[in-house]
């Protein structure tokens, strides 16, 4: 029985040592393929979606709604004579980041980042330009970066952000929670490389796409 018991334990210390080793070979081959601690990246993001709704301007309405009252609205002084807002744009999140590689399948990284907004106001009695509309955003996102497949120049990864923006347009000001969940992104490259990712959430929604540098 005690001979059992002892082969049954070197087997069981074997099997462990055989896992640690084989971890260990992993860990070695992705430093090896991946000897990178930190990186920084330069991405453009999709439809900032809050800020659209986020931003009133002076003429009554909100970000990207616009005013059709000289034609379908009620008859008033107000209708006939204010000022309605225009067309409005947004130049999307630009933004930076900077991340430090603690793990081969996790990563922290701080994003920051602006989303530049500008329109038009026009006098609702004869349509005339009455004067711009500006204003912009900023945005800063802790995430957390989890890879699931890594090679040598491919890596797959998900990801979470959570932080904090703030903004005025045309002289209103807003500070706001941000938010994003990347359900898929990836990167092609070694030191410098090209990423990509869908994302969903505050700062921008569909996805975002940019380069970045390894060192």
């Amino acid at each position: 029985m005690k001979r059992l018991i002892l082969s049954a334990l070197t087997v069981l210390l074997t099997i462990q040592a055989g896992a640690q080793d084989w971890r260990e070979l992993r860990k070695q081959e992705f430093l090896d393929n991946f000897p990178y601690k930190y990186e920084v990246r330069l991405g453009w993001g999709g439809y900032p979606i809050l800020e659209a709704g986020n931003f009133p301007n002076s003429a009554g309405g909100m970000f990207m709604k616009y005013d059709v009252d000289p034609y379908y609205g009620q008859s008033s002084l107000d209708n006939m004579y204010g000022t309605y807002q225009g067309p409005e744009y947004m130049t999307g999140l630009i933004s930076g980041e900077f991340s430090v590689h603690f793990r081969n399948w996790f990563t922290l990284a701080v994003e920051a980042g602006f989303n530049g907004m500008w329109g038009r106001v026009y006098d609702k009695f004869d349509g005339s330009f009455v004067r711009h509309t500006r204003g912009i955003s900023f945005t800063v996102i802790p995430h957390a970066r989890f890879y699931w497949a890594n090679t040598k120049n491919v890596r797959f990864y998900s990801g979470i952000g959570l932080g904090l923006g703030l903004g005025q347009y045309d002289r209103y000001f807003e500070v706001y929670p941000a938010f994003q969940l990347s359900p898929v992104g990836f990167s092609v490259g070694r030191k410098i490389f090209a990423f990509g990712e869908t994302s969903l959430g505050t700062a921008y929604f569909g996805g975002k796409f940019g380069v970045g540098y390894r060192f």
